[in-house]
């Protein structure tokens, strides 16, 4: 195990800005916690993990190429802009290969990355060469080559600079469809130095497509669209269907609350969010309880902007359950639930049903950390309520030359200096702005506030406050004819499949508690089809779930795939969750049964995809491949393959 002062400089190498939004995926903490790293860099405290990997200069000698293994380059394929016409140009696409497990006749595995920059704390090194790696570890298990995939209009591979300046026009083609098309495009021209007589394409090469939540998301379609060039498909944690009102999000989150003990926790924050919110119907007593939780002009921001504030403690939760650090829900609940003089825990009613909600108020105002989680997460500079001023300046050290505070509002120095707590700023990290397009245009996912019983969150987080949110990022979204007025989920459905995007040879996973399973095809939610989750491997050429017309159990259908028990989002993704592993096992299993099934395209294998145009493709170059039913296809037929996936 590497020591503490170790990490620590380990930290300080790989922190980097975070971007957590609820609206979106909060993908850079998912991409932290899935290499067992906390929110702010630091490694978790985890048994069996390879901390000594992560060290500053094993990273270093990783990108030189010293360390004595693989040396991993940086990759730039060039792609057209628009797949489906002309003129606007092409972009350079980042992506990283580890060829060193492979051999001949073995797989290639893509780890699509998704909305976030692919070399966000090193992930692309983590996942093709740490030995603890879920993906290094298929990857090597099948003697494969390890992609890792970029995103267009993340990282390094977009066609224009993203910033708070980024007009809307420049976001034409940020679309699910086009970047679907950018991988089959890649695949048919994809070629080693190092192999040059070998054929890596899809015609001579099975490729297999993994990712989890979005990237997930982009398993499950590729399957649909282009089976031809991506054989097998692991959608994990993936929100198929499109939903502009995402309130159910919370559900999870409650439930698991309830399963890990915080039962006590769970109600207080309902009472004390109800509270909040008949308190601020009083203009004047709105300014006071903003000001009591954040400071000096915490009062000047509207209610749903307040609103927000109040989320933040749920920020972490997808990505690290009750635990996360200083700001996640472990150390929220303890400071609720524990009474400081007493040494006394609350029982399963909560402090609000015994002592009055003005308690929790006041503990939740006073928790140190709720201003850092409010800055970092909603990009702003409260300087937190007075009485959790005053614990700041009791706890932490006098500042001095060689003093290193955690993230977080420092102790005032200056009681007259200006302090800018705006609660509704506009995001502006390339990768937030990127999602926020993608979700306020195509996928919806506004979770708003999830009135009745197991309500978190306050009523002014209201579903028109998230779409207006979008509207406040763009400002000139509407006026572009590109950014709806809500976002076209109805679309996205019709054209995706939603819950009823069911794939052949394609394996679905997804936490117990991960928010994102309510929209995913394992989803248990009232309004979800409830598809039964079965472990039985379905053949090559069958659906990946079966749907009944006519259910008569609430069922409507089933589904092959796992759900993690006690886990969040992709967490079957980390190699240090034990109960994550038998979703791999599984996987594996299918993919061992599956590849028995494939063919190279000159020896008769018929790749294909759904009939017709189902992705609206007008560019012959790009259409969805040929139906995979068709057995009996002519030498031409099969030619088109390579034919219009060739870069020009």
């Amino acid at each position: 195990m590497a020591s503490f002062a170790v990490r620590l400089a380990l930290a300080c190498f790989f922190i980097h800005n975070v971007a957590a939004f609820l609206g979106g995926l909060i993908s850079k903490y998912d991409i932290m916690a899935s290499m067992d790293l906390l929110p702010d860099g630091t490694p978790m405290e985890i048994e069996d993990t390879d901390d000594d990997w992560r060290t500053k200069a094993n990273i270093r000698q990783i990108i030189n190429g010293t360390n004595g293994t693989e040396h991993i380059l940086t990759e730039y394929v060039t792609l057209p802009i628009d797949h489906f016409g002309e003129g606007a140009g092409t972009f350079n696409n980042r992506f990283w290969v580890s060829e060193i497990d492979y051999k001949p006749g073995g797989p290639i595995f893509v780890y699509d990355v998704g909305e976030a920059n692919a070399s966000t704390n090193g992930v692309q090194y983590q996942r093709l060469m740490n030995e603890t790696s879920f993906f290094k570890q298929m990857v090597r298990r099948y003697h494969g080559i390890g992609i890792v995939w970029e995103h267009r209009f993340y990282g390094n591979s977009s066609p224009h600079n993203i910033s708070l300046n980024t007009p809307a026009k420049h976001f034409e083609f940020h679309t699910t469809e086009q970047a679907l098309a950018d991988v089959p495009t890649f695949a048919w021209n994809f070629t080693r130095k190092s192999m040059p007589d070998v054929d890596l394409t899809p015609a001579s090469t099975p490729w297999v497509f993994v990712g989890g939540s979005y990237p997930g998301m982009r398993a499950s379609f590729m399957r649909r669209f282009y089976p031809g060039t991506i054989f097998a498909g692991y959608s994990a944690a993936a929100p198929v269907e499109a939903a502009i009102d995402m309130s159910v999000y919370f559900e999870p989150i409650w439930e698991g609350m309830h399963t890990y003990g915080w039962a006590n926790c769970s109600q207080d924050i309902k009472a004390a969010v109800q509270a909040v919110d008949s308190i601020l119907e009083d203009p004047a007593e709105a300014i006071k309880i903003k000001e009591r939780f954040l400071g000096r002009t915490a009062g000047n921001n509207t209610n749903a902007g307040f609103a927000d504030a109040l989320s933040t403690i749920f920020f972490l939760w997808q990505s690290y359950g009750v635990d996360g650090g200083p700001q996640g829900l472990r150390s929220f609940c303890n400071w609720i639930e524990r009474d400081p003089v007493t040494n006394t825990t609350s029982d399963a009613r909560g402090w609000a049903a015994v002592r009055g909600v003005d308690y929790v108020l006041g503990r939740w105002a006073s928790w140190p950390f709720f201003a850092s989680a409010v800055n970092e997460n909603l990009f702003t500079h409260c300087e937190g309520g007075p009485t959790a001023r005053r614990i700041l300046n009791s706890t932490l050290p006098k500042p001095n030359m060689t003093t290193t505070y955690p993230k977080g509002p420092r102790p005032a120095q200056n009681a007259t200096r200006i302090v800018q707590c705006n609660l509704e700023e506009r995001f502006p990290e390339p990768a937030a702005i990127s999602w926020t397009w993608q979700y306020c245009t195509t996928w919806g996912f506004l979770q708003s506030v999830n009135l009745g019983p197991h309500q978190l969150l306050s009523k002014y987080n209201s579903l028109v406050h998230q779409r207006d949110i979008c509207h406040r990022q763009f400002p000139d979204g509407l006026k572009s004819g590109l950014l709806p007025l809500w976002p076209d989920v109805k679309s996205a459905n019709a054209r995706f499949g939603g819950w009823r995007s069911l794939p052949p040879r394609t394996f679905h996973s997804g936490g117990q508690f991960d928010p994102w399973r309510t929209l995913s095809v394992l989803s248990d939610q009232p309004l979800s089809p409830r598809y039964a989750v079965t472990h039985n491997i379905p053949s090559c050429s069958a659906p990946s779930g079966k749907i009944r017309v006519a259910p008569d159990d609430g069922s409507w259908g089933s589904v092959f795939g796992y759900v993690v028990p006690g886990g969040e989002h992709a967490y079957d993704f980390r190699t240090s969750f034990v109960a994550g592993r038998p979703a791999i096992e599984l996987f594996n299993k299918a993919l061992d049964e599956w590849l028995k099934c494939w063919k190279p395209l000159a020896a008769g294998g018929a790749p294909g995809v759904l009939p017709g145009n189902a992705t609206n493709h007008t560019n012959e170059l790009t259409l969805p491949d040929p139906p995979e039913e068709d057995e009996e296809e002519d030498e031409e037929r099969r030619k088109v393959m390579k034919r219009k996936h060739r870069l020009c």
